[in-house]
């Protein structure tokens, strides 16, 4: 099992990844269907590492990637 120091050290990870993802998806314009389905498997991978069940529901398109930022935010206690 990972440390605490790790599993912090990931959720951070995570959550640049995630707003990297947003910036790129907005510059590009991506289909909301691609933003979605990146946010779901995103998503899946790191509640799998936080083993949790999802709390922010679901959006459409770019909404979809705020929705998880805000979930990964509320489990980190980050603002």
């Amino acid at each position: 099992m990972a440390s605490d120091e790790t599993r912090r050290a990931l959720g951070r990870a995570f959550r640049e990844l995630t707003l990297n993802l947003i910036g790129l998806f907005e510059l590009y314009e991506a289909d909301p269907e691609l933003v979605e389905g990146a946010a779901e498997a995103l998503g899946k991978v790191y509640r799998a590492h936080l083993q949790q069940r999802p709390t922010a529901p679901r959006g459409r398109g770019r909404q979809a990637m705020d929705a998880l930022l805000d979930e990964m935010d509320a489990a980190t206690g980050a603002a």
